[in-house]
């Protein structure tokens, strides 16, 4: 019985919450859309330098954090090169 009621303490204990300035910011502060165009081009003919400075381009094969951040711009690119997602977080 003393499980039952820890689990759902558990659960709100994993819970992390939003930072104060993230929570002010609207669904599209990346730019994302901004950006949709790049989607289906080659990688490697994108100009890194024009893209807002907390870009991360991800290959399929790329370590990153899962921290959600609102004001980051995520290029997801596939297995032959090309841009399939560009997305905020």
């Amino acid at each position: 019985m003393r499980l039952f009621l820890l689990f759902p303490l558990a659960l709100l204990a994993a819970c992390e919450s939003v930072s104060a300035p993230a929570a002010n910011l609207a669904p599209d502060d990346c730019s994302a859309k901004s950006y949709q165009s790049l989607i289906g081009t080659p990688v490697e003919i994108i100009d890194a330098s024009a893209l807002p400075e907390k870009t991360r381009i991800i290959h399929p094969d790329t370590a990153v954090t899962h921290d959600y951040r609102l004001d980051r711009l995520n290029v997801h690119v596939d297995g032959q090169g090309k841009i399939t997602r560009v997305v905020c977080g």
